[in-house]
């Protein structure tokens, strides 16, 4: 009995050890894009360029491109969070969200302005976006 419970312990000490070694090949992916559209930083270099268009009183539209293999299947997750100080509205009310699901080849990210009194103007936010193999 002593060798099966020593036996189950090495076997669940080796899949431990496998698993952890299998977390430690996750790869993040991280960016910071500005309100304009402009690639402000990345790491690594996994996005090849941010195409931007904003409709005054609605939306402003990012379709954010990967590089070529940088994804051999669509990511796993990504996520975006707005970070836009350039105004007290941007601040308070700023929102960026994905607008669809990832592919291998882009990401699409919407910034809004919610829960503004009145026309939102220019809804252009700064955000980080990260996402995950």
């Amino acid at each position: 009995m002593k060798t099966l419970i020593s036996l189950l312990s090495v076997l669940f000490l080796m899949a431990g050890a496998v698993s952890a070694s299998a977390a430690v090949k996750t790869a993040l992916y991280s960016a910071y894009i500005n309100k304009d559209g402009t690639l402000a930083t990345q790491s690594p270099y996994w996005i090849e360029r941010v195409e931007y268009s904003s409709q005054p009183d609605y939306a402003a539209s990012y379709n954010v491109k990967f590089m070529p293999g940088s994804f051999k299947e669509a990511p796993k997750f990504c996520v975006v969070s707005a970070d836009d100080k350039s105004s007290y509205e941007h601040t308070l009310y700023g929102n960026a969200k994905l607008s669809g699901k990832p592919t291998r080849e882009e990401v699409n990210v919407i910034g809004l302005m919610l829960g503004l009194d009145g026309p939102s103007g220019d809804s252009s936010t700064s955000f980080y976006l990260v996402c995950g193999k």
